[in-house]
């Protein structure tokens, strides 16, 4: 997290929040079953680097009827663009894309100011589960337009290494709902609306947009609003549920990822609470792909969003170590989980604790190529009239 260098994308800490904005992709279809649902690229601190990154991630059940769940987009940020305040972020995936163009130093020389665009296929899908099970007669499928506006105001760096930055982010988007190939014929959709939400947030640091980077420290609190223009029911007759007007959620993440003696080292604790939510608002954990949104909530050997949380407490552990000593190419990494969770009504699991264990073999292929491997364990996942969950993950990164 060293100072920029002359020249650099973002002088200072002046974009501390800037990729967390435009940072949206659309999953792929891998599985004919499964319906693809939003996706967030996560955030970088100090982007100040011209980049291009490629991610691409996979999850598929070992044990129970999960989707399976992947995605794949192209991260572009590009310094100077057309003046040497202007800053451009890009995410492009197969069916979803999404830009940004930031204003640094505007309207005052501690902030900036920007806007965005982006939209696709799949942008607005829903994937339920009950029980630990996938339905997909009550899976469908959802596209979307959307605008962003944010502004940033940066504070004081912190023990002069740690930016400080405030964000206020307006996204309004406008949502379509469609049958998937297996949602039933009486399962009634939500109606189409225009979504108005809103985010404020003030973080420490930040988390660099990659799999495994050498270090970073975060911390963070944001509470989000949002007002559906249309709400109402649907679903099953016998089993309706309710989209709200109005909902909130407030959460927060602290942690760090650290390497020492060739080893690297991560702990993080997420919380967050969502008293005034539906099922689409609500909080979803589960699954191992770290690249998936800005703020993951993993739990290994769960399925990808498998639980629906008004409520919850997460903590992540991992430790990473070359498998063999004396090279630095292929890692192993002991991962440990474990949430508290107060759910959301009509989706409740046996257990309220969750905890899952996993473990994760990564290859450095190339200096800019890495492949990881990962199995996951749910301990408490309801599986088969018993528990246990087996999860297996790939992730490929390229960075150019």
């Amino acid at each position: 997290m060293g100072s920029p260098e002359r020249g650099c994308l973002i002088p200072r800490p002046a974009m501390v929040a800037a990729l967390s904005l435009l940072l949206l992709s659309a999953p792929v279809e891998i599985a004919s079953a499964q319906v693809p649902v939003p996706v967030e690229t996560p955030y970088t601190l100090m982007d100040d680097e011209r980049r291009l990154h490629f991610e691409a991630g996979a999850e598929a059940p070992l044990r129970g009827n999960g989707p399976l769940t992947g995605y794949v987009y192209a991260f572009v940020t590009r310094p100077h663009f057309l003046d040497k305040d202007l800053y451009l972020r890009m995410v492009v995936a197969p069916v979803y894309a999404a830009a940004e163009l930031i204003h640094d130093r505007w309207p005052t020389v501690d902030s900036a100011i920007g806007v965005g665009l982006g939209g696709g296929l799949f942008a607005a899908s829903h994937v339920e589960f009950r029980d630990g099970r996938f339905k997909d007669q009550e899976s469908f499928s959802g596209d979307s337009a959307e605008g962003t506006l944010a502004y940033y105001h940066r504070g004081p760096k912190i023990f002069n290494l740690l930016p400080l930055e405030g964000q206020i982010r307006l996204r309004p988007k406008y949502v379509w709902y469609d049958r998937s190939a297996d949602t039933s014929d009486r399962f009634r959709l939500p109606e189409n609306s225009a979504i108005y939400e809103g985010r404020a947030g003030i973080r420490l640091g930040g988390m660099p947009p990659e799999l495994y980077p050498t270090t970073a420290l975060e911390l963070s609190l944001w509470h989000g609003v949002g007002y559906r223009e249309t709400a109402g029911r649907y679903g099953f007759a016998e089993q309706p549920e309710e989209t709200k007007h109005l909902t909130q959620r407030t959460w927060a993440r602290a942690g760090g990822t650290f390497t020492f003696w060739g080893t690297q080292a991560s702990a993080y604790l997420n919380a967050g609470i969502a008293e005034d939510t539906d099922a689409l608002s609500a909080f979803r954990l589960g699954g191992g792909l770290r690249m998936r949104t800005e703020f993951p909530l993993l739990l290994r050997g769960y399925n990808t969003d498998e639980i629906f949380a008004r409520r919850y407490l997460l903590l992540n552990f991992s430790y990473r170590f070359p498998i063999w000593p004396g090279q630095d190419r292929v890692h192993l990494e002991l991962v440990g989980d474990y949430a508290r969770i107060a759910y959301v009504t009509n989706h409740h699991l046996p257990r309220s604790g969750l905890a899952g264990v996993g473990a994760t073999l990564s290859f450095a292929l190339t200096k800019g190529l890495t492949l990881a491997v990962g199995y996951g364990y749910g301990v408490d996942a309801p599986r088969h009239h018993g528990f246990g969950g087996h999860e297996v993950t790939t992730l490929l990164e390229f960075k150019y």
